[in-house]
């Protein structure tokens, strides 16, 4: 440890002393860069408004001159500079160079005098820097083919304008150059014209390893331009819209003799000229090549004459032909042919609108000479192309190569729903479909057993079944953004759709619309790293996490989410513990700060978890501002001063008349307790027709109501009965002998009561004591006060002495309020007795 810590120090030392620049004393609108805090070695004087060159110190080995107003290099300014090495004049005014514009530079080996003014050359003047090996002077004003430049023989690389008027001119510059490895000569970085080449363009240089002709408006290629170029491996004639692939046929001819490894012939046919075909002569040379990688981008193809794709070399193993005009044709079978080795393919961009002021671009100087199209075989079994894109075949499957292993069909806008078994058997490991017009995916994806990243986006998908993925169980990233399958997700409560793909690590499944998705939906998704559901209508994180301990990236940023409740936070903590690098994006949603929301904001401020882009996070206030929350902790102690300040003395203040009204509720229906009682029998009495309009004095059936406990039954039998009913001729309503069998008890008691014109209670011990005394006595009391005008219908009769202490309340106020008859049980008291008694009842 303390030697890769010494290590480690010394890197930084070093880092401080090569990289840490500081203002040149020499120019103060350099930075200079030291070699051990002492010499010079680099000297960066860019954008600093230069009009001339600063005297640089012996010990320089780079200058960087970009950008600035220098107009002159003065003769022998750098023969103190031996160890120079770069020199870069890039975007300045310079004009001439001189023979000795260099002198004393002899170390010199990179030169960039790239967008400057040079019009004159000394035809010596790149010669006193023999040790140069890269040199670019495009897009200057020099006609090299006036001025005889002699290049040093070190020379690897050049950048240069070339323009060529007469078809037999040579260009003398290029002899002697027999290290030159790289040269580039394109009309996209620079100027070239160069209608026609022949053997003899670049006869001097056979040892060019990279030849960049690219947008030099060729309209002809002789044959044997390019074959003397043995070493050759890469060759970009792209944006020659003149060449056309006939005038083509003579590089591929050529490059059978070299040692080819990428040809890029992208943009050689004009874009608003009929389609073309490729014909098996223009790519048949290919075929006795080591070609690895060809680019023919934005040609108009629109077939391959029969076995034509048969004639590539089985070394190819990538293929570019994107914006194209590719249509149905026999060709399709020639994919799956055993003697194509390609691995990958690029076919995006398929009839592609183009912008129309590109043809006055597009001009060529000789007349178009179209061969004669030969006639194309097509297969017996080929189908026909529906007007929305939709391919169909009867028997056979589409064909692609077997041992395709990427396959890109981008932006193609073909419009179909993927059915079963569609495409012949393959081993396709990277598919991107994007941008197309996949509306439903129904599946199952039959041959795509190798599959290990699908891209599925931006399709207007609105359908995928749950057998959709089923052999696909390799699948490790799925890019399905961009599409409706919010309408499908939110009904896969089982996590069907996914259930067949397990060893998912990356899923996106932004900008769908999705509202929520089940608790269940990830449930076979145990190794997911990413999950991107950025740009849906989530409010709630209602879906399950907690089993994913890989994940490390969570996106639900531009959602809705107000704040994450404690089962979300809770599932996060859950991760985090099985993965400390845990990051989630929640940007873009609209955050409250509020006291409701005050335990996700403490915990953003003591969780470990990080959030992409906290600097931009904004939530809602109480008082309707917005505050940033990049510092979680800051915001959670507003919030709690705000909050906790209320809610102590909120909540119990709330208890308080809670149990305030609690209380006064019990003590009401406890005070109005036989009333209620009253009323609701009463009431049950109306409604089950037991109870009459209250009778005239005469119209009560019983004189009186005896109440009485079944103690002093001897009592009303032997005594009360024998002088009241059968002496005084009074009709009384005895419980035993006039309440109606099945009839409930309080019916009978409260319809006995009230068809009596007076109530007889006996009063004793047990009286007192009994619940359905007590109930007749209160039933009676309340009939009295509120069914009868508190008419005075209550008679007390006592057999024993009553305590007060012993007395009910009810019993007791009765008591005080009105008179009561004690029994005397003698023989004198009691004829006394009957009589008061009769009288009253009378």
């Amino acid at each position: 440890m303390g030697y890769l810590a010494n290590v480690l120090v010394l890197l930084l030392y070093i880092g401080c002393v090569y990289v840490a620049g500081r203002k040149c004393e020499f120019e103060i609108r350099c930075q200079c860069f030291y070699n051990n805090g002492k010499q010079v070695y680099k000297a960066d004087c860019s954008n600093a408004h230069l009009t001339h060159i600063p005297d640089f110190p012996r010990s320089i080995n780079v200058i960087i001159l970009d950008n600035n107003f220098i107009k002159t290099i003065p003769d022998s300014h750098f023969r103190n500079n031996n160890k120079l090495c770069k020199i870069s004049l890039l975007n300045n005014k310079l004009k001439v160079l001189r023979k000795d514009a260099f002198y004393g530079a002899y170390n010199l080996t990179e030169l960039t005098l790239y967008k400057n003014e040079i019009k004159d050359v000394d035809e010596n003047a790149f010669m006193s820097i023999p040790a140069l090996k890269y040199l670019n002077i495009k897009r200057n004003q020099i006609d090299w083919m006036k001025l005889n430049i002699t290049f040093p023989y070190s020379l690897q690389t050049l950048e240069i304008d070339l323009q060529i008027q007469e078809q037999d001119h040579i260009f003398d510059s290029f002899k002697g150059l027999v290290n030159l490895k790289t040269l580039d000569i394109s009309g996209l970085s620079g100027k070239c014209e160069c209608e026609t080449m022949t053997p003899e363009t670049f006869r001097n240089i056979p040892n060019l390893i990279h030849l960049d002709i690219s947008a030099c408006k060729i309209s002809n290629i002789y044959r044997g331009t390019l074959k003397f170029m043995s070493n050759l491996t890469f060759l970009d004639a792209s944006f020659n819209f003149c060449l056309k692939f006939a005038g083509a046929e003579n590089i591929t001819y050529d490059l059978q003799t070299t040692s080819i490894k990428i040809l890029k012939l992208n943009k050689i046919h004009r874009t608003f000229e009929p389609d073309t075909i490729v014909l098996k002569s223009h790519i048949r040379s290919l075929r006795y090549t080591n070609l690895t990688e060809l680019h023919a981008d934005s040609n108009r193809i629109q077939l391959f004459e029969k076995d034509a794709l048969l004639l590539l070399p089985p070394t190819l193993k990538s293929i570019y032909v994107s914006d194209n005009m590719f249509g149905v044709g026999s060709y399709f079978y020639d994919f799956s042919a055993e003697q194509i080795h390609v691995t990958f393919i690029n076919i995006s961009f398929q009839f592609s609108s183009h912008n129309f002021q590109d043809l006055h671009d597009e001009i060529c100087v000789k007349k178009d000479q179209t061969a004669p199209l030969p006639v194309l075989y097509q297969s017996s079994n080929q189908n026909k192309v529906q007007r929305q894109g939709q391919l169909k075949y009867n028997t056979t499957p589409f064909s692609i190569p077997f041992r395709l292993q990427k396959l890109i069909f981008r932006n193609n806008l073909f419009r179909f729903k993927i059915e079963a078994n569609n495409v012949s058997d393959n081993s396709l490991e990277y598919l991107d479909c994007g941008f197309n017009l996949f509306y439903s995916w129904i599946g199952p994806l039959l041959t795509y057993k190798k599959l290990i990243h699908l891209d599925l986006s931006n399709n207007f998908c609105s359908n995928v079944s749950k057998d959709f993925f089923r052999s696909s169980p390799n699948l490790n990233s799925l890019l399905i953004q961009n599409n409706l399958l919010g309408f499908v997700l939110i009904d896969d409560m089982h996590g069907e759709i996914l259930q067949h793909i397990p060893k998912l690590e990356i899923l996106n499944l932004a900008d769908n619309r999705i509202p929520y998705l089940p608790f269940n939906f990830f449930k076979f998704q145990t190794m997911l790293l990413e999950i991107n559901l950025g740009g849906n209508l989530l409010e709630d994180m209602g879906f399950q996490i907690s089993h994913m301990q890989n994940l490390s990236y969570l996106d639900l940023s531009k959602n809705r989410f107000s704040s994450l409740n404690s089962t979300a936070c809770g599932q996060l903590e859950t991760v985090i513990k099985s993965n400390p690098n845990l990051t989630v994006n929640l940007s873009d949603n609209p955050l409250i700060c509020s006291c409701d929301t005050i335990q996700f904001i403490k915990w953003m401020s003591q969780t470990k978890i990080k959030f992409t882009k906290l600097q931009s996070y904004k939530c809602k206030l109480y008082n309707g501002n917005k505050e940033l929350l990049k510092e979680p902790k800051r915001v959670y102690e507003i919030l709690k001063k705000k909050c906790y300040s209320y809610t102590g003395l909120l909540v119990v203040l709330s208890i308080f008349i809670i149990f305030f009204f609690l209380i006064l509720l019990c003590g009401l229906v406890y005070r109005y307790r036989w009333k209620l009682r009253f009323m609701y029998y009463m009431t049950k009495n109306k409604y089950q027709n037991l109870s009459r309009k209250q009778p005239d004095d005469e119209e009560y059936e019983y004189d009186a109501f005896i109440s009485y406990e079944e103690e002093d039954a001897a009592f009303v039998h032997n005594h009360l009965l024998l002088n009241l009913e059968e002496d005084a001729k009074l009709k009384l309503c005895i419980h035993k002998r006039d309440f109606q069998p099945g009839k409930d008890i309080t019916t009978n008691i409260t319809s006995g009561i009230r068809n009596s014109r007076n109530v007889v209670a006996i009063l004793s011990k047990t009286y007192l004591e009994s619940y359905w005394c007590m109930f007749e006595y209160n039933m009676a009391r309340m009939e009295g006060i509120y069914s009868r005008d508190c008419e005075n219908m209550f008679i007390l009769v006592s057999l024993v002495d009553l305590s007060e202490i012993n007395l009910p309340l009810c019993v007791l106020e009765k008591v005080h309020k009105q008179s009561y008859i004690k029994y005397p049980n003698d023989p004198s008291g009691n004829t006394l007795f009957w009589d008061k008694l009769k009288e009253v009842l009378k």
